[in-house]
């Protein structure tokens, strides 16, 4: 019975998904969420009690994403770079993003004006950047002048510009290559170049994104 409660409720959680994605947070109604997810009215307040619960439980999942990336970052096998894995942890979300409707939705309540437009929104983001940063710091893998929580405030931010831009456009197929444009224009200032001759800006080979 618990299962059953548990798949209505995640259920809920992807409609509102594709509906903050599509309409953002302040066009998505709850009766679309309900039809799309196909649950009574009912149903729906029997798991949430309205759309702002949604919209934390979305962002909620965002968090775990980096939540986990932080954790690797500080504790998890080490890898060849640590420049490399960050630009393949980039990859990876984007490639979540493409697949997921809820990290897409968390993508859009995150960049729009509205309630999740706040710090808060891109505390995770920034804590897992700046963690990867710190342990290619450690590894020698960054040039002096970088700091690596001011350098991944910028990451975070042109990431997101990134984002925001391939939503303008209608161009989110796009997208991994677009963010491997951003790392050859960004890159060659965090990394030694003895570290920088050695990346692959592009995404990693679909065998090595499913590991992850």
């Amino acid at each position: 019975m618990q299962d059953r409660a548990e798949r209505t409720a995640q259920r809920i959680i992807e409609a509102a998904g594709v509906v903050f994605d599509r309409e953002g947070y302040a066009g998505a109604t709850t009766p679309e969420i309900l039809r799309l997810a196909g649950v009574s009215r009912g149903g729906f307040y029997h798991h949430f009690s309205g759309k702002a619960e949604l919209g934390d439980e979305i962002l909620a999942r965002q968090r775990a994403f980096f939540q986990q990336v932080s954790e690797r970052a500080g504790s998890g096998p080490v890898p060849e770079r640590w420049l490399q894995a960050l630009i393949d942890i980039s990859h990876f979300y984007t490639a979540g993003i493409l697949e997921d409707p809820v990290l897409r939705a968390a993508v859009r309540l995150s960049i729009e004006p509205g309630p999740y437009q706040t710090a808060e929104s891109y505390a995770a983001p920034l804590g897992a950047v700046a963690a990867v940063l710190e342990s290619a710091r450690d590894a020698d893998e960054l040039q002096d002048h970088v700091e690596p929580a001011e350098a991944a405030r910028t990451l975070v931010g042109c990431y997101s510009g990134v984002q925001l831009l391939a939503l303008a456009l209608a161009e989110r197929d796009a997208l991994h290559q677009q963010v491997s444009a951003m790392w050859s224009l960004i890159m060659p200032g965090l990394a030694r170049p003895a570290v920088l001759s050695r990346l692959r800006l592009s995404a990693p080979p679909a065998d090595t994104a499913r590991r992850r």
